[in-house]
Order: C-alpha cells, then sequence, then structure tokens
C-alpha cells in the first residue's frame, strides 16, 4: 500500500468521523439558538493557522506557520469568547462524550500517522 493511499483513507476516516458531530452540534444549535461552549476558540484556531501559514511561507520553513498562527488563533479565540459569552451554552453529555471520542481518534491517527513517516523513511533510506 503506497503512501498516497493511506493518507486518503485518513482523510475518508476523518471526514466520516465529522459527520455525527456536525449533526449533533446543528440539531443543538437549532433547539438552543447557541453555540457550545469552545466554538468560537475553534473559530479563533483555524483563523490564526491561516494567518500563520503565508508567515511560515514568507519565513521559508513551512513547518513554522502553524506554530505562529496557533496562539494568534488562541487569542482570537480566547477574545471571541469573551465577546459572545452570553450566547454560549454548555456542552450537553452527549457532545462530551463525542468529544472524548473524537480526540481518542486524533490521538490514534497522531500515532498511526507517525507510524507510517517512520515506515516511509525506512522504505526510502
Amino acid at each position: 500500500m503506497n503512501l498516497q493511499a493511506i493518507v486518503l483513507a485518513l482523510i475518508v476516516v476523518i471526514g466520516i468521523a465529522a459527520i455525527p458531530i456536525f449533526r449533533l452540534k446543528h440539531a443543538e444549535f437549532k433547539r438552543t439558538g447557541k453555540h457550545p461552549k469552545g466554538y468560537y476558540m475553534g473559530r479563533g484556531i483555524a483563523l490564526g493557522i491561516v494567518i500563520g501559514m503565508p508567515i511560515g511561507l514568507a519565513l521559508g520553513n513551512i513547518a513554522l506557520g502553524p506554530a505562529i498562527g496557533l496562539p494568534i488563533g488562541v487569542a482570537i479565540g480566547t477574545s471571541m469568547e469573551e465577546k459572545h459569552a452570553h450566547e454560549l451554552r454548555p456542552l450537553t453529555e452527549k457532545e462530551k462524550k463525542l468529544q472524548k471520542l473524537v480526540v481518542s481518534l486524533l490521538v490514534f491517527l497522531l500515532v498511526a500517522g507517525i507510524g507510517v513517516f517512520f515506515l516511509a523513511a525506512k522504505a526510502i533510506g
């Protein structure tokens, strides 16, 4: 199995795992009219990484982009969470369980990705 097939399989797994999460969050938003706590933090982090990527490219080290963008995103997310605190609701029990499942899946994918990296490095070198 080549590296591209493994990466594609991981992307498909992540996409499939995201579907029930998006459905649950959408249903809860329709029911309450409020986003869950951490909603704006996630948006801020995503925005920060998007801001950091061109910085990393400009510095000639693409890996530096997310490292620079992450703290920028956390600052943006914290600011947005405070600004919209009255619009946030606590996570439901089902959301908490899904969040734990997602974190476990991401840790598994991280370990699998590291394993694939070492296997590819061994095959090349």
